[in-house]
């Protein structure tokens, strides 16, 4: 085992019954925390049930959560595991058992389990999110990859790279000194002011937006949903798509549509060439 990697810690459990302070009631409820100082230049955060808040501090990370579970039996199995492995800081919701039979309990009917959490990282550190269900919301964090299956996401004040793949869920993104990379099944995706370029290599159905890009905008394969694209630098490439009108505007360079199954093209005030299917 490495020296530096410190053995996992389980947060202690401070249970009780009442009206807690959070915003969501729930049955039973109990606070859960960590916390990491020193030189730390990566957080990897999988979280599960609940809402899911990350923003950026001078150092350290600093994380609460609120625990809510059906029953006391439940909530004493709800853990938010830690550990440090050199400078990399793992944070991690777990619902401890004994295997599935120890996990009957949760699949009955108005039995649930979920921990809302708030964690502060450095500000430069690198940030990799996954999560299973709930709201996420990030700001004034390093470059980040994040990992949902549902729920909404508000992305803001980037300081890096952001690389997003959902299931499902709006998508919000402000403020991305680096690229953008996104993948969507479902769900409306805006992206706004863009230090670097965006690339969207699958948005199946909702509505997607890009505004404001200063390089360049590609969006690979788009299903269902309109998309709008303003004020971009550099070229604008669609590479596929289904249906939904097209509206382009204030782009500094190219402008091309490869395929077109069906809607409107609209575009204006391109500089550069423009190359769209032709109409039968």
């Amino acid at each position: 085992m490495n020296k530096l990697a410190a053995p996992l810690l389980r947060v202690a459990l401070l249970s009780c019954v009442c009206a807690p302070a959070w915003a969501q009631p729930c049955k039973f409820s109990s606070d859960r925390a960590a916390n990491f100082t020193g030189t730390i230049k990566k957080v990897v955060i999988s979280a599960g049930e609940g809402s899911l808040k990350v923003s950026g501090a001078a150092a350290g990370v600093n994380a609460k959560g609120r625990a809510c579970a059906s029953s006391e039996s439940i909530l004493g199995r709800i853990t938010l595991e830690s550990r440090r492995e050199g400078e990399v800081v793992y944070l991690t919701f777990a619902v401890s058992g004994a295997g599935m039979s120890g996990m009957g309990e949760m699949f009955k009917i108005n039995k649930y389990a979920s921990l809302d959490l708030e964690i502060t990282v450095p500000k430069s550190a690198q940030l990799y999110v996954t999560d299973t269900s709930g709201d996420i919301e990030l700001s004034d964090v390093g470059p980040t990859v994040v990992v949902d299956d549902s729920g909404d996401q508000l992305l803001k004040n980037i300081n890096g790279n952001l690389d997003v793949t959902d299931e499902s869920g709006e998508i919000r993104v402000v403020s991305v000194t680096g690229n953008v990379k996104a993948r969507d099944d479902s769900g409306n995706i805006d992206i706004e002011d863009v230090r670097g370029d965006v690339q969207i290599g699958l948005d199946s159905s909702g509505d997607l937006s890009v505004v404001k890009v200063t390089g360049n905008v590609d969006i690979m394969e788009d299903g269902s949903g309109d998309i709008t694209v303003r004020e971009v630098a550099g070229n604008v490439v669609i590479g596929k798509d289904g249906s939904g009108n097209i509206n382009v505007s204030e782009v500094n360079g190219k402008f091309t549509v490869n395929a077109d199954s069906s809607g409107e093209i609209l575009q204006y005030r391109v500089r550069g060439s423009v190359r769209i299917p032709a109409r039968t």
